[in-house]
């Protein structure tokens, strides 16, 4: 996750195997007997699978939020050795076409300002910004600042679920764990599968199925790392019209924005 942009690039499910056991002609009552899954075989929970249609389902009918995002990621180094980045994340929403995200982490601060029209780029401690013409939606920003300028948006993924983009009929394994709390809150445990990560999600029990919790682990990468993220909530207050639109001082100073062929964004 992100970069769990979408979780990963998955293959689809496998089947489960079964055995069929012929009954005997006798008088008497015989039960079906139990499917046979045999060991290391992937297993597709619909607990599980449906938990994640209902919550992305939930996720769509949310027009206006704002959200506060812990996470942590490893960064593994040459040697082997682990080393965990800290990251803080103010997002504000306000669907289709308002987009706002404060970035600050161990190594340097960023903000991002989506207003409908316009995305900005800002990197307050030094002053500098850079804007692009933006197209009408989130998604579509997001798909544009992720292919063309290489941005990789936080928690990305909010805005896949439910929609045709999640990938979720690719998830390979998927069981529910159990029940945790979190925050004070219930939470559904679920762990997934998936070609090259392993992922869980928490889950608020009730009637607003949130994501309360990430853990993803990617597995094709040296000494797999993994990306953690816990998320707060706030869905009935509505931001501010102004949070979304970036106006420059004049102590800061407009930047050209590179696409990722090293060609300059003028488009």
């Amino acid at each position: 996750m992100p970069t769990p942009r979408r979780f990963t690039r998955m293959l689809p499910p496998a089947l489960l195997l079964a055995s069929l056991v012929g009954a005997p002609l006798v008088l008497a009552e015989v039960q079906a007997p139990e499917p046979v899954v045999l060991p290391g075989m992937p297993v597709l929970d619909p607990v599980a699978m449906q938990a994640l249609q209902r919550m992305g389902a939930y996720l769509r009918t949310l027009d206006a939020f704002s959200l506060h995002i812990d996470d942590a990621t490893d960064e593994v180094l040459d040697s082997g050795q682990k080393i965990q980045l800290i990251k803080r994340v103010e997002l504000q929403v306000r669907r289709p076409d308002r987009l706002r995200a404060d970035v600050e982490t161990d190594r340097k601060a960023r903000a991002i300002y989506y207003d409908g029209k316009t995305f900005t780029l800002v990197a307050p401690e030094v002053r500098y910004y850079a804007s692009v013409p933006a197209p009408p939606t989130i998604r579509e920003v997001l798909d544009k600042v992720q292919t063309k300028f290489d941005i990789e948006f936080p928690l990305a993924d909010l805005f896949y679920w439910g929609g045709e983009e999640d990938d979720a009929a690719a998830i390979q394994d998927a069981m529910h764990v159990g029940t945790s709390r979190i925050a004070g809150q219930l939470a559904d445990h679920y762990a997934f599968r998936q070609a090259d990560v392993d992922w869980q999600i928490w889950i608020a029990q009730g009637d607003a199925p949130l994501p309360l919790r990430y853990v993803i682990t990617t597995k094709d990468v040296p000494g797999e790392p993994q990306f953690v993220a816990s998320l707060t909530w706030d869905t009935t207050t509505r931001p501010d019209e102004a949070a979304f639109t970036f106006i420059p001082t004049k102590a800061d100073h407009p930047i050209m924005i590179v696409t990722t062929d090293s060609d300059p964004a003028t488009n």
